[in-house]
């Protein structure tokens, strides 16, 4: 009997070798490596995977992958590479910057092509992803389907798979050979991420009704995309129940949505002269523009900061300096951004009532807390009506604890922004 156990698993294992070898045959040449060429060297400067989509040629990748050839297409053009080492140029025809995808089409299509697939994989079902690993050639990955990933504002594939730099852009696809994912990231150790299949066919649906030859212009598109984004992502956190939070004492903003995740940490008066509690809450992801800009972000941070050692002098000297360095939460650059134009003022944070009881109510402070604010904001010089705002509270009124409130908001409207900082400075109060 142990025999036949030994020899039926030695069978399995010979079979699924042979499975995955037959799809990783009878598939790769639906399969292409994307290149970004640089100009002026005609040299590599990125790589990244695609698969043919169409009968005409169609190629599906990663819009992370061509971004640099959209921002800079006088310094940067793209080619593809076949399995076979067939290769040729590659036109841009659309993109979905949210979902991170692009269709292009090459200038000879090849004779294969993917089927996108109409059902979803059931969980803990296997799905191989393929792509070319760090420029070594066209492999196969099989991995574990495990549903949408939660937390994020974005659906992404939780796949149990090694992806890697290189694969980005490469499909997953189910026994049928049918495409179910697009490799977009890793989180390592076996914990990859993937565009579903669905955002593809809608990309693949627009493109068909406009007609593939229309000529289109990519930054509008992207300014649509961008607006329709920052518009449902606020709609999501405004429309949420905020629940608050202590901290010191001050009640402040948890995670507000499960695609907001908040941190903790606590430094105490051992290592430091100032007792310094953190929270910071973040997205999980960021729209990617491209190597140097990124948007969609909504982040917010609370310190509370005690002391009962020092007087009020050190302790205010102490808290300005530990608070000195905030910056906004996402990446841009000069070209991409006018420089924050920031007001500043005074603001009062309330208080809640003292307690139950008289004694209580008499002993505990009286009148609001009053904070010095910052409210900073930097247009998008390609993408009228979207800015990054970033805020700052830091309360003045105390001799030996403070609270500090800053928020991170990229890629979103004033009237959006305004809505935003109404509710998040109403929520914040003392004991």
């Amino acid at each position: 009997m142990r025999l036949l156990i030994l020899l039926l698993c030695c069978f399995s294992g010979f079979a699924a070798a042979q499975s995955y070898e037959k799809l990783y045959s009878d598939y790769r040449g639906s399969l292409y490596q994307i290149r970004l060429i640089e100009k002026s060297s005609n040299s590599k400067a990125g790589l990244g995977s695609g698969f043919q989509i169409s009968a005409d040629g169609l190629i599906a990748t990663n819009y992370h992958v061509v971004a640099e050839a959209v921002s800079d297409p006088d310094k940067y053009q793209l080619e593809y590479l076949s399995v076979d080492g067939k290769q040729g140029p590659l036109k841009l025809l659309d993109i979905d910057v949210i979902n991170d995808l692009a269709i292009l089409r090459q200038d000879k299509p090849g004779s294969d092509f993917l089927q996108l697939a109409d059902t979803t994989p059931s969980k803990g079902e296997t799905i191989f992803s393929l792509g070319n690993p760090l420029d070594l050639g066209m492999t196969l990955i099989p991995g574990t389907y495990n549903g949408i990933a939660g937390g994020s504002f974005y659906d992404r594939i939780h796949f149990s798979g090694s992806i890697n730099p290189g694969m980005s852009g490469g499909p997953a696809i189910n026994a049928r050979g049918h495409v179910v994912g697009i490799n977009v990231a890793t989180a390592g150790n076996q914990v990859s991420f993937l565009v579903p299949v669905d955002k593809l066919a809608h990309l693949y649906k627009h493109l068909r009704k406009q007609g593939p030859e229309k000529a289109v212009d990519l930054q509008a598109i992207t300014h649509q995309q961008l607006l329709a984004n920052q518009s449902e992502i606020i709609d999501t956190v405004l429309g949420a129940d905020w629940k608050l939070r202590p901290l010191g004492e001050a009640m402040v903003v948890g995670e507000i949505v499960p695609a907001i995740q908040c941190w903790g940490n606590t430094q105490e008066e051992d290592d430091n002269p100032v007792t310094r509690i953190d929270k910071g809450c973040t997205g999980q992801d960021v729209v990617y523009l491209s190597e140097d800009f990124n948007t969609g972000r909504v982040e917010y941070e609370f310190f509370w900061l005690q002391s009962k050692k020092l007087q009020p002098s050190r302790f205010y000297a102490e808290y300005e300096q530990q608070m000195s360095s905030f910056f906004p939460g996402n990446n841009a650059g000069e070209e991409d951004v006018t420089n924050f134009r920031c007001d500043q003022g005074f603001t009062s944070q309330p208080r809640e009532s003292g307690g139950e009881t008289e004694e209580a109510q008499r002993e505990a402070p009286k009148g609001p807390v009053i904070a010095r604010t910052s409210y900073c904001v930097r247009r998008y010089k390609h993408f009228p009506d979207l800015y990054d705002i970033f805020f700052l509270s830091l309360s003045v009124d105390q001799k030996d604890r403070a609270l500090v409130s800053h928020f991170t908001l990229s890629g979103f409207t004033r009237e959006s922004a305004e809505a935003f900082t109404k509710k998040f400075t109403s929520e914040i109060q003392w004991h």
